[in-house]
């Protein structure tokens, strides 16, 4: 793993601070930026920023400004709102599609913000009749993607994740033509997201025999819908499709014009085991302090729960100093967290900070009212998460 600071240099820049904290390496944050942003220029694609991996609202504006980003991917309309109504971000995507009348009355009051554009993910007809009856109560006019199941099946089981209904290019066209008559609602586009290349590691035989033959079916799924398209009369403006873990096989894809991108720019640890991601930097850390020591093999910090949903991946990963291994009796824990050490070869002592990383990037920052923010050795500044604006939006 590539770090920019030794053991020594963070905890100096730590030792001053009230524990548990997260901190925020910004050089390699921008590292990891720049790194993308190269790749996609030179591929002639865009990044769409997905806010749920960051919530930092001071990060996501700063990533949105850049060039070669198209805008943000929300995952709730109240953050939809909250960044147009605070940034005026210019393109926001609700990535998930809404059935609550209250959702879309904070979208359409996104849409009446002069120069932003609100976007909609949909899949069915009954979202869509929502939408339209509410924006034309308000006056204003909503953009629609499309969203296509791009999941996979091997074995029996499912590959992937479960999300749109839609299978089909003929099914998408019909779509289209519902959206196209109606008044308030533009058909802008496509999106395919396949986390079963996103989020699988290549560390097994069998991973990497399901992503290479899921990679084709992707991509002809994908293009035959964009050719089914165009041929009815509605070229698409936007194919959204990848995710963190494969954007540059989703680059090379023809059909694609942008690529949902959040979680690398931290490098949480789930994308280890991705071997295309190795050049990348981990940028996002929590600290706990050893506040006791109940063997002399053990070293206990104080809380460090911050446990990610999905698989037994989602425990965070403890790694500076190296070599600590966590109890399985206890794990990561709401108030302490034991760590096992070799005591002949390792010294752990109270006080001593734990630099660890989590398995997802943006969700267990609700447990965090800001991030610590340093670049060469010394912090700069504290910004906000989420909950630091006194906002919930999951």
């Amino acid at each position: 793993m590539i770090l920019t600071s030794t053991y020594e240099e963070l905890k100096n820049l730590v030792k001053n601070q009230k524990f548990p904290l997260v901190i925020c390496d910004l050089d390699a944050f921008n590292q990891n930026l720049e790194r993308v942003g190269k790749h996609l220029k030179e591929s002639k694609k865009s990044l769409r920023l997905c806010t749920k991996s960051i919530r930092v609202p001071e990060l996501v504006n700063r990533v949105e400004k850049e060039d070669f980003v198209n805008g943000i991917f929300t995952y709730n309309s109240a953050e939809a709102l909250f960044y147009a109504e605070n940034y005026k971000t210019k393109d926001i995507l609700l990535g998930y599609p809404t059935m609550s009348k209250v959702d879309v009355e904070e979208l359409c009051q996104a849409a009446k913000i002069e120069g932003v554009t609100i976007t909609v993910m949909v899949d069915d007809t009954t979202q869509i009749d929502l939408l339209e009856s509410i924006a034309a109560k308000n006056n204003v006019e909503l953009s629609t993607l499309i969203e296509v199941d791009v999941a996979d099946t091997l074995l029996g089981r499912n590959v992937g994740v479960y999300r749109s209904p839609i299978r089909k290019p003929e099914v998408v066209v019909n779509l289209t033509h519902i959206i196209s008559k109606k008044t308030h609602l533009r058909f802008r586009g496509i999106m395919g997201y396949e986390a079963q290349n996103a989020s699988i590691g290549d560390d097994k035989i069998l991973f990497r025999y399901a992503k290479k033959r899921s990679r084709k079916r992707v991509n002809l799924l994908r293009q035959n819908i964009v050719d089914a398209l165009i041929n009815a009369g509605f070229p698409p403006e936007v194919v959204n499709g990848g995710g963190s873990g494969c954007y540059q096989e989703t680059a090379a894809e023809p059909s694609i014009t942008e690529i949902g991108i959040g979680s690398l720019l931290f490098k949480s640890h789930i994308f280890d085991a991705i071997n295309s991601l190795d050049d990348y930097i981990p940028s996002l850390f929590f600290v706990l302090q050893i506040v006791r020591k109940p063997r002399e093999n053990i070293a206990t910090a104080f809380s460090g729960g911050y446990i990610s949903s999905g698989s037994v991946r989602a425990l965070p990963l403890p790694v500076i100093p190296e070599n600590l291994k966590l109890s399985k009796d206890e794990g990561f824990g709401e108030v302490q967290t034991p760590f096992i050490f070799n005591s002949e070869e390792s010294r752990v002592s109270l006080g001593d900070p734990i630099f660890c990383r989590f398995s997802k990037a943006g969700e267990p920052l609700e447990h965090f009212n800001e991030i610590n923010v340093y670049t060469k050795g010394e912090f700069i500044d504290k910004y906000k998460t989420y909950r630091g604006f006194g906002k919930r939006f999951s």
